[in-house]
């Protein structure tokens, strides 16, 4: 009884790891073929698509990235391949590639997205310089509260604090009661020495958050926080 139950096991293992074969085997075979030869651009275009689709779902970022650049062969300005290149490079820590897929996209088609995109692969490359301005077209686009937040980090790290706080006051404005937006605000004021303001940020603070130690340290005296820190 034993040895028929391993025996149908194997089988079914067996037919499994066929299928499985067959199916990538044909995938790949699609790809390698389709762009040479295709019954119409169209037909082409949407079955390569749809093998880059399943392939990026799936993670296997290498194979989607063949499957991708096949789709720029059939059509060469298709901005899903683009931007989905540039996810795949920056999953594979290329940079500089993700950062020309998202150029592209953005310079084709631009939009608040795009140039969101291509801001934070700056920002990964630590080119806070071109990260702040591709954010700052986003959001002349688009008024976006997480995208005023980095744009607001991106300012910090390049020591202009003056524009970190214009932009802080944006987010505050879009969200009120956000905690995230008023301790860095709060922050700020402390940094540009406006304890005054920081102080009323940080008692708005503690009326949605009472046990917010960040909060609490931000109105104890001068010399106090000080030492706190």
């Amino acid at each position: 009884m034993i040895a028929e139950v391993i025996i149908i096991f194997l089988i079914a293992g067996v037919t499994l790891g066929a299928i499985l074969y067959r199916k990538n085997a044909l995938a790949t075979f699609l790809i390698n073929n389709l762009s040479a030869t295709p019954p119409s651009q169209d037909v082409a275009l949407d079955t390569l698509l749809e093998i880059a689709g399943r392939y990026y779902a799936e993670k296997n970022y290498l194979s989607a990235e063949k499957a991708y650049l096949k789709v720029l062969k059939v059509d060469h300005k298709n901005s899903l391949a683009y931007s989905r290149l540039g996810f795949i490079y920056s999953h594979l820590g290329n940079t500089d590639d993700a950062i020309e897929c998202f150029k592209i996209v953005a310079d084709t088609y631009p939009n608040a997205a795009s140039y969101h995109n291509l801001a934070m692969m700056y920002f990964k490359n630590r080119d806070f310089a071109h990260s702040a301005e591709a954010l700052e077209k986003s959001l002349s686009m688009e008024e976006h509260f997480s995208r005023l937040i980095n744009l607001a980090r991106i300012y910090r790290a390049m020591n202009k604090y003056d524009k970190q706080i214009e932009t802080l006051k944006r987010a505050h404005d879009i969200e009120p009661n956000n905690i995230e937006a008023m301790q860095l605000l709060a922050e700020a004021y402390l940094h540009e020495k406006d304890e005054k303001s920081a102080r009323v940020l940080f008692r708005k603070i503690l009326k949605v958050e009472p046990d917010n130690m960040r909060a609490r340290a931000g109105l104890q005296p001068s010399r106090q926080l000080k030492k706190a820190r």
